[in-house]
């Protein structure tokens, strides 16, 4: 895989581009032309590719002049922190699920509802999106791309383990006796499975297979104290059995132990399979949904990112129409391609399908095993879960390095998370 697809992968880049300054508190226009700022986070290659889409935009709008912002995603959020607070937002801006119902609370995003159908098509997008951008009846953010979760997996190493592969129906003791099985094999120096424990999302796939949830629709938290010392109980019987990779492996953070050939599995978003794994194994590993605790997989359909128009846009039927535009004009999902994840447009998902190769082919037919299992995009969650996301791995840590136990760690991060979410 070149570089710039990797780069396109990690979506980070280290610096910030600007292209234009004028936003939604000029008079949104420049020599008779209707002005938009258009604002996204990302890499080069994919800015590449949304300048494309852009530019294509203007080429059949002469009477629209669209300029353009990036940034790696912190950046991205500082900048748009301090627009949004002095009244100069980009008239169009890519949207965080992390992020939405803060925005939305502040009364700074365009209820997009009334032009559902109308202005902006949606009859085509994958629906199971829709929830991430929706707050009760109101929508402040429409899909980018679909997403979601997956364990990459090196079969060969673990048919020479003996251990039985991933299948439909398959459980966590299945996953813990087939990794533990993959160590007895190979370890000391390669280990079954990538600790999952201390990642807040693998937590939410294991609860939704509950019957619960990381967040209510309403923005509460959706769990208690004993679904956390339950998981990481899970994760002490994993390692146990000697199924999961060491703390000193675990902690390294320079790359995840899968793609440094560390351990033979993984979970991780789909979107991020090429990441390193594809340069490491080309086509030498497989995908598998999540093991199942009685309440099917407990994965989502999940929009990586989602557009937004902000409510003071002096150009508010342009707004509209390039959303309309970038979502479901087939040129432009043809230049996008999978720079944002499957497209959420159907139509345009299944022209693409037809062109993808190598790691892209292989997770596009992966989501298209697993999407009838998959459950809508949860709502948006609450104003400090990121905070609760970095609170969730390290105090994590300390069960990992065995310097707490569960039933010890499980009240300290419930002190945390009330304190985050203002509870």
């Amino acid at each position: 895989m070149s570089v710039s697809r990797r780069a396109l992968l990690r979506g980070g880049i280290a610096g910030l581009t600007l292209a234009g300054l004028g936003g939604c508190g000029d008079d949104g226009e420049s020599g008779g032309k209707k002005t938009l700022r258009f604002a996204w986070w990302g890499s080069e290659e994919r800015a590449k590719l949304t300048q494309q889409v852009v530019d294509l935009y203007v080429s059949k709008h002469p009477d629209v002049e669209i300029k353009t912002t990036y940034a790696a995603y912190d950046p991205y959020f500082q900048k748009l922190a301090t627009e949004m607070s002095g009244g100069n937002a980009p008239d169009v801006l890519q949207m965080g699920d992390r992020y939405l119902r803060e925005y939305a609370d502040r009364n700074t995003l365009l209820d997009l509802t009334p032009h559902l159908g109308s202005k902006i098509q949606t009859a085509d997008l994958e629906q199971k999106l829709f929830p991430a951008g929706n707050l009760g009846a109101q929508t402040f953010g429409l899909p980018m791309g679909q997403t979601t979760h997956v364990l990459q997996y090196d079969a060969k190493r673990w048919e020479e383990a003996g251990a039985k592969l991933p299948a439909d129906g398959w459980t966590w003791t299945d996953l813990k006796d087939a990794a533990a099985r993959v160590s007895a094999k190979f370890g000391p120096k390669v280990s079954g499975l990538s600790d999952p424990f201390g990642i807040e999302d693998w937590f939410g796939d294991w609860l939704r297979q509950q019957g619960k949830d990381l967040y209510t629709a309403d923005g509460k938290l959706g769990y208690t104290e004993a679904e956390i010392v339950a998981w990481w109980k899970l994760g002490e019987e994993f390692r146990a059995a000697k199924a999961l990779t060491p703390p000193e492996v675990t902690a390294n953070t320079t790359l995840t132990p899968f793609p440094r050939k560390e351990s033979t599995a993984e979970f991780c978003p789909d979107s991020t399979v090429g990441m390193t794994s594809w340069d490491t194994y080309g086509s030498e590993f497989s995908l598998s949904h999540f093991p199942t605790a009685g309440n099917g997989i407990g994965q989502f359909t999940q929009p990586p990112m989602m557009l937004s128009v902000a409510k003071r846009t002096k150009n508010q039927d342009a707004a509209l129409a390039f959303v309309d535009f970038f979502l479901n004009d087939p040129e432009a999902g043809a230049i996008l391609g999978m720079a944002r994840g499957l497209p959420a447009n159907l139509k345009i998902r299944e022209t693409l399908a037809s062109t993808l190769t190598d790691e892209w082919k292989a997770v596009a037919a992966y989501e298209a095993k697993v999407s009838p299992q998959l459950l809508p995009a949860p709502p948006p969650p609450p104003k400090g879960a990121g905070v609760v996301k970095t609170q969730f791995q390290r105090i994590y840590d300390d069960v990992m390095h065995g310097k707490a136990k569960p039933e010890e760690a499980a009240p300290r991060l419930m002190s945390e998370i009330q304190q985050a979410l203002g509870a």
